[in-house]
């Protein structure tokens, strides 16, 4: 299985890659998703953490979200114990390789196994065909080894006394601000006080959307297990007027 997600949006280069798949494996292709925002590294590194444990083992996963095609950055394939990766060496699978320790890493730099020789659609001429010979067991021969990969650098959630400290993720399309911040360490508090930026607030801690007004903002669990902060039948992101990797403190 190939699990494909791009920033593309609905766009003929999606299927493009799909008919170049189709042309070396016959194996399944899923789309976790090609609406992830325009360049942004970050939101595909959270989004693909967030989604990869879904799937089986073997699953290959296919992430072009590749601000820097055609520079000197490289093209990589990640083999781990459970699953595979492909996409450009951008940081892109910092969280997942916390957690899958990479076996072998390959510059995918052998032409044999590339179909073409865009400077602007490695997505096509690289990486979807380094996928699909991945799905049918082609690994070593795609390029050669590296001792290393590129990483994001994020503020990774911590806890000290009774203040929590992380960042905002990413923003989902309903202008819910996602946090890194494990929902676990503040599950049992009815309410907590939220600080970002100059902003100090007291949200209550509840287990829908409804469970306050419309317009009000609440702090929940997500469907992944972190700290959301949301606005019912609102967006959030607009509320408080915050970015992508802003600090977010609690205070309980």
């Amino acid at each position: 299985m190939i699990v494909f997600m791009t920033d593309w949006g609905n766009s003929h280069y999606v299927g493009i890659c799909k008919g170049v798949i189709r042309g070396i494996s016959d194996t399944e292709i899923v789309d976790l998703t090609h609406n992830i925002t325009p360049y942004n590294v970050r939101e595909a590194m959270h989004i693909l953490d967030r989604s990869i444990d879904w799937f089986p083992e073997k699953t290959v996963f296919l992430t072009v979200v590749d601000y820097g095609v055609g520079t000197a950055r490289r093209a990589i394939a990640i083999e781990t114990e459970k699953f595979h990766f492909v996409g450009p060496d951008n940081g892109v699978f910092t969280l997942v390789l916390e957690r899958y320790q990479p076996k072998n890493i390959i510059d995918l730099t052998n032409k044999k196994y590339h179909i073409g020789t865009s400077k602007t659609f490695h997505g096509r001429d690289i990486f979807a065909p380094a996928a699909a010979y991945i799905a049918n067991g082609v690994f070593n021969e795609l390029g050669t080894r590296l001792p290393n990969y590129a990483t994001l650098p994020y503020r990774k959630a911590s806890i000290i006394q009774n203040t929590v400290y992380g960042e905002i993720a990413y923003f989902d399309r309903f202008g819910n601000i996602e946090t890194n911040i494990p929902f676990s360490w503040i599950e049992n508090k009815e309410s907590v006080k939220l600080k970002m930026g100059n902003k100090t607030l007291q949200i209550p801690v509840v287990e829908t959307y409804a469970d306050v007004d419309e317009g009000e903002l609440l702090i929940h669990e997500d469907s992944t297990g972190y700290l959301e902060i949301a606005l019912n039948k609102g967006t959030a992101r607009e509320k408080l007027r915050v970015s992508e990797g802003s600090e977010v403190e609690i205070v309980f």
